[in-house]
Protein backbone atom coordinates (compact mmCIF):
# COMPACT_ATOMS: atom_id res chain seq x y z
CA UNK A 1 0.00 0.00 0.00
CA UNK A 2 2.95 2.62 -0.56
CA UNK A 3 0.59 4.43 -3.07
CA UNK A 4 -1.57 5.11 -0.21
CA UNK A 5 -1.60 8.25 1.57
CA UNK A 6 -0.25 7.99 5.04
CA UNK A 7 -4.07 9.08 6.96
CA UNK A 8 -5.56 6.90 4.58
CA UNK A 9 -3.52 3.90 5.63
CA UNK A 10 -3.74 4.74 9.26
CA UNK A 11 -7.42 5.52 8.70
CA UNK A 12 -7.27 1.85 7.30
CA UNK A 13 -5.43 0.02 9.78
CA UNK A 14 -7.95 1.60 12.09
CA UNK A 15 -10.79 0.00 10.95
CA UNK A 16 -8.98 -3.52 9.99
CA UNK A 17 -11.57 -5.13 13.06
CA UNK A 18 -11.05 -9.26 13.35
CA UNK A 19 -7.61 -9.34 11.83
CA UNK A 20 -4.84 -10.83 13.27
CA UNK A 21 -3.47 -8.52 16.02
CA UNK A 22 0.11 -9.14 15.09
CA UNK A 23 -1.01 -8.42 11.76
CA UNK A 24 -2.84 -5.01 13.05
CA UNK A 25 0.58 -4.23 14.54
CA UNK A 26 2.69 -4.43 12.05
CA UNK A 27 0.15 -2.74 9.24
CA UNK A 28 0.18 0.09 12.23
CA UNK A 29 3.91 0.01 12.37
CA UNK A 30 4.23 0.82 8.26
CA UNK A 31 1.25 3.82 8.67
CA UNK A 32 2.51 5.73 11.56
CA UNK A 33 5.97 5.51 9.74
CA UNK A 34 4.40 7.68 7.39
CA UNK A 35 4.06 9.83 9.72
CA UNK A 36 7.21 10.26 11.64
CA UNK A 37 7.90 13.72 10.62
CA UNK A 38 5.13 15.39 12.65
CA UNK A 39 5.11 14.40 16.18
CA UNK A 40 1.82 15.87 16.87
CA UNK A 41 0.58 14.05 13.89
CA UNK A 42 2.02 10.59 15.42
CA UNK A 43 0.53 11.00 18.42
CA UNK A 44 -3.28 11.21 17.38
CA UNK A 45 -3.08 8.65 15.11
CA UNK A 46 -1.43 6.55 17.58
CA UNK A 47 -4.38 7.39 19.87
CA UNK A 48 -6.89 6.37 17.01
CA UNK A 49 -5.50 3.27 16.63
CA UNK A 50 -5.43 2.45 20.53
CA UNK A 51 -8.85 3.34 20.88
CA UNK A 52 -10.25 1.11 17.85
CA UNK A 53 -8.33 -1.73 18.91
CA UNK A 54 -9.17 -1.73 22.70
CA UNK A 55 -7.25 -5.46 23.53
CA UNK A 56 -4.34 -5.32 20.77
CA UNK A 57 -1.19 -5.51 23.08
CA UNK A 58 1.35 -5.58 20.16
CA UNK A 59 -0.05 -2.15 18.74
CA UNK A 60 -0.47 -0.88 22.21
CA UNK A 61 3.12 -1.87 22.96
CA UNK A 62 4.31 -0.64 19.51
CA UNK A 63 2.98 2.99 19.49
CA UNK A 64 4.02 3.71 23.20
CA UNK A 65 7.25 2.81 21.77
CA UNK A 66 7.29 5.08 18.68
CA UNK A 67 5.70 8.04 20.25
CA UNK A 68 8.56 7.90 22.91
CA UNK A 69 11.47 7.29 21.07
CA UNK A 70 13.57 9.61 19.72
CA UNK A 71 14.30 8.29 16.27
CA UNK A 72 10.33 7.14 16.07
CA UNK A 73 11.14 5.43 12.58
CA UNK A 74 13.95 3.32 13.45
CA UNK A 75 11.81 2.36 16.60
CA UNK A 76 8.63 1.32 14.95
CA UNK A 77 10.82 -0.46 12.38
CA UNK A 78 12.04 -2.29 15.43
CA UNK A 79 9.13 -3.17 16.68
CA UNK A 80 7.74 -4.61 13.50
CA UNK A 81 10.54 -7.01 13.48
CA UNK A 82 10.54 -7.70 16.43
CA UNK A 83 6.96 -9.54 15.89
CA UNK A 84 7.15 -10.67 12.42
CA UNK A 85 10.56 -13.14 13.58
CA UNK A 86 8.55 -13.61 17.31
CA UNK A 87 9.75 -17.48 17.79
CA UNK A 88 7.38 -18.10 20.63
CA UNK A 89 5.16 -20.60 18.83
CA UNK A 90 7.95 -22.72 18.00
CA UNK A 91 9.01 -22.48 21.71
CA UNK A 92 5.44 -23.65 22.53
CA UNK A 93 5.89 -26.60 20.00
CA UNK A 94 9.08 -27.47 21.11
CA UNK A 95 8.03 -28.39 24.65
CA UNK A 96 4.97 -29.69 23.73
CA UNK A 97 4.74 -33.90 25.15
CA UNK A 98 5.15 -36.47 22.49
CA UNK A 99 1.28 -37.41 21.35
CA UNK A 100 -0.49 -34.83 23.67
CA UNK A 101 -3.51 -34.24 24.72
CA UNK A 102 -4.04 -30.38 24.46
CA UNK A 103 -6.59 -28.30 25.72
CA UNK A 104 -6.52 -24.64 24.33
CA UNK A 105 -9.58 -22.14 23.92
CA UNK A 106 -10.29 -19.35 21.33
CA UNK A 107 -8.35 -18.38 19.35
CA UNK A 108 -4.68 -17.53 19.19
CA UNK A 109 -2.14 -17.75 16.02
CA UNK A 110 0.69 -18.76 18.39
CA UNK A 111 -1.42 -21.78 19.63
CA UNK A 112 -2.67 -23.11 16.15
CA UNK A 113 0.67 -22.29 14.40
CA UNK A 114 2.46 -24.44 17.05
CA UNK A 115 -0.25 -26.85 17.22
CA UNK A 116 0.44 -27.59 13.39
CA UNK A 117 3.96 -27.50 13.61
CA UNK A 118 3.64 -30.52 15.77
CA UNK A 119 1.01 -32.78 14.17
CA UNK A 120 1.43 -35.26 16.44
CA UNK A 121 -0.45 -33.72 18.94
CA UNK A 122 -4.32 -33.71 19.60
CA UNK A 123 -6.19 -30.73 20.20
CA UNK A 124 -9.37 -30.19 22.67
CA UNK A 125 -10.74 -26.54 21.55
CA UNK A 126 -12.85 -24.75 23.47
CA UNK A 127 -15.21 -22.58 21.93
CA UNK A 128 -15.57 -19.17 23.17
CA UNK A 129 -17.75 -16.40 21.12
CA UNK A 130 -17.46 -18.38 17.95
CA UNK A 131 -13.59 -18.44 17.98
CA UNK A 132 -13.00 -21.91 18.67
CA UNK A 133 -14.97 -22.82 15.43
CA UNK A 134 -12.28 -20.25 13.87
CA UNK A 135 -9.25 -22.42 15.66
CA UNK A 136 -10.85 -25.92 14.49
CA UNK A 137 -10.90 -24.96 10.70
CA UNK A 138 -7.79 -23.66 10.73
CA UNK A 139 -6.20 -27.09 12.54
CA UNK A 140 -8.29 -29.43 10.28
CA UNK A 141 -7.50 -27.02 7.09
CA UNK A 142 -3.83 -27.84 8.05
CA UNK A 143 -4.13 -31.90 8.87
CA UNK A 144 -4.15 -31.60 12.70
CA UNK A 145 -5.63 -33.77 15.14
CA UNK A 146 -8.71 -31.53 16.25
CA UNK A 147 -12.00 -31.31 17.86
CA UNK A 148 -14.19 -28.64 19.37
CA UNK A 149 -15.50 -28.47 22.92
CA UNK A 150 -18.57 -27.19 23.70
CA UNK A 151 -17.88 -24.38 26.86
CA UNK A 152 -20.31 -27.10 28.92
CA UNK A 153 -17.69 -29.64 28.37
CA UNK A 154 -14.46 -27.35 29.70
CA UNK A 155 -13.79 -29.44 33.00
CA UNK A 156 -14.02 -32.86 31.36
CA UNK A 157 -11.71 -31.28 28.50
CA UNK A 158 -9.47 -30.31 30.74
CA UNK A 159 -9.06 -33.71 32.61
CA UNK A 160 -8.41 -35.63 29.48
CA UNK A 161 -5.91 -33.15 28.87
CA UNK A 162 -2.43 -33.70 29.66
CA UNK A 163 -1.33 -29.52 29.57
CA UNK A 164 -3.58 -26.68 29.00
CA UNK A 165 -2.95 -23.84 27.22
CA UNK A 166 -3.91 -20.49 27.56
CA UNK A 167 -2.91 -17.23 25.22
CA UNK A 168 -2.54 -14.44 26.45
CA UNK A 169 -4.11 -10.91 25.07
CA UNK A 170 -2.27 -9.21 27.22
CA UNK A 171 0.28 -9.23 30.11
CA UNK A 172 0.06 -7.75 33.04
CA UNK A 173 2.02 -7.18 36.28
CA UNK A 174 0.17 -9.76 38.45
CA UNK A 175 -2.20 -11.09 35.66
CA UNK A 176 -3.10 -11.25 32.19
CA UNK A 177 -5.79 -10.53 30.20
CA UNK A 178 -7.44 -13.23 27.76
CA UNK A 179 -10.58 -14.86 25.76
CA UNK A 180 -13.68 -15.64 28.03
CA UNK A 181 -13.65 -19.09 29.12
CA UNK A 182 -9.47 -18.76 30.28
CA UNK A 183 -10.04 -18.38 33.92
CA UNK A 184 -12.58 -21.05 34.33
CA UNK A 185 -10.15 -23.36 31.90
CA UNK A 186 -6.86 -22.60 34.03
CA UNK A 187 -8.71 -22.67 37.42
CA UNK A 188 -10.19 -26.09 36.87
CA UNK A 189 -6.94 -27.30 35.39
CA UNK A 190 -5.28 -25.97 38.82
CA UNK A 191 -7.67 -27.65 40.83
CA UNK A 192 -7.44 -31.28 38.61
CA UNK A 193 -3.16 -30.50 39.13
CA UNK A 194 -2.73 -30.29 35.95
CA UNK A 195 -0.47 -27.98 34.23
CA UNK A 196 -1.42 -24.50 32.83
CA UNK A 197 0.70 -23.09 30.28
CA UNK A 198 0.56 -19.44 29.70
CA UNK A 199 1.64 -18.15 25.75
CA UNK A 200 2.89 -14.35 25.94
CA UNK A 201 3.69 -13.20 22.27
CA UNK A 202 6.15 -10.51 21.10
CA UNK A 203 4.66 -7.28 22.81
CA UNK A 204 1.44 -8.62 25.12
CA UNK A 205 3.73 -7.46 28.37
CA UNK A 206 2.09 -3.64 29.36
CA UNK A 207 3.22 -2.11 32.49
CA UNK A 208 0.64 -1.74 34.88
CA UNK A 209 -0.20 2.37 33.30
CA UNK A 210 -1.65 1.01 30.32
CA UNK A 211 -2.66 -2.83 31.09
CA UNK A 212 -4.92 -1.70 33.92
CA UNK A 213 -6.88 0.89 31.45
CA UNK A 214 -7.42 -1.77 29.09
CA UNK A 215 -8.82 -3.97 31.54
CA UNK A 216 -11.12 -1.68 32.66
CA UNK A 217 -12.26 -0.56 28.76
CA UNK A 218 -13.33 -4.02 28.46
CA UNK A 219 -14.49 -5.55 31.99
CA UNK A 220 -15.56 -2.19 33.64
CA UNK A 221 -19.37 -2.40 33.22
CA UNK A 222 -21.93 -3.58 35.07
CA UNK A 223 -22.02 -7.37 33.61
CA UNK A 224 -18.48 -8.07 32.95
CA UNK A 225 -19.62 -11.86 32.25
CA UNK A 226 -20.54 -10.47 29.03
CA UNK A 227 -17.59 -8.42 27.93
CA UNK A 228 -15.61 -11.50 26.60
CA UNK A 229 -12.67 -11.01 28.18
CA UNK A 230 -11.41 -13.09 31.68
CA UNK A 231 -8.58 -11.82 33.71
CA UNK A 232 -5.87 -15.23 34.94
CA UNK A 233 -3.89 -14.30 37.89
CA UNK A 234 -0.40 -15.65 37.08
CA UNK A 235 -0.49 -17.10 40.38
CA UNK A 236 -2.65 -20.33 38.98
CA UNK A 237 -0.12 -20.56 35.70
CA UNK A 238 2.40 -23.45 36.20
CA UNK A 239 4.82 -21.95 33.34
CA UNK A 240 5.09 -19.22 30.59
CA UNK A 241 5.93 -19.01 26.98
CA UNK A 242 7.81 -15.93 26.04
CA UNK A 243 9.58 -14.85 22.69
CA UNK A 244 13.17 -15.54 24.26
CA UNK A 245 12.06 -18.96 24.91
CA UNK A 246 9.99 -21.75 27.59
CA UNK A 247 8.69 -23.47 29.34
CA UNK A 248 9.90 -20.64 32.25
CA UNK A 249 8.03 -19.98 35.89
CA UNK A 250 5.18 -17.56 35.65
CA UNK A 251 7.25 -15.43 38.79
CA UNK A 252 10.29 -14.72 35.86
CA UNK A 253 7.47 -12.57 33.68
CA UNK A 254 8.37 -9.50 36.29
CA UNK A 255 11.87 -9.84 34.76
CA UNK A 256 10.16 -8.74 31.15
CA UNK A 257 10.58 -5.25 30.42
CA UNK A 258 7.08 -3.78 29.82
CA UNK A 259 6.92 -0.93 26.93
CA UNK A 260 7.23 2.29 27.88
CA UNK A 261 4.17 3.88 30.37
CA UNK A 262 2.95 6.44 27.67
CA UNK A 263 -0.13 7.00 29.06
CA UNK A 264 -0.38 9.83 26.41
CA UNK A 265 -1.99 7.34 24.00
CA UNK A 266 -4.83 6.81 26.12
CA UNK A 267 -6.49 10.24 25.79
CA UNK A 268 -9.38 10.29 23.56
CA UNK A 269 -8.83 12.46 20.56
CA UNK A 270 -11.21 15.15 19.22
CA UNK A 271 -10.94 14.35 15.56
Amino acid sequence: MRDVHPIEFLRYVARSHGADPVEVAMGAADALSGVTHDPAAMLVAARRLVEHHATNAPLWSLCARGVTAMDPRAELRSASRALSTDQTASHLAAALPEGATVCVIGWSGHVVDALVRRGDVHALVVDSLGDGGDALRFLSNHDASCELVAPEGLAAAVECADVTVIAALAVGPVSSLACGGSLALASVAWCAERPVWLVAGEGTVLPAQLFDPMVESVRGRPDPWASGHDVVPHSIVSSVFLPGGGPVPAADLSTVPPCPPAVEILRRSVV
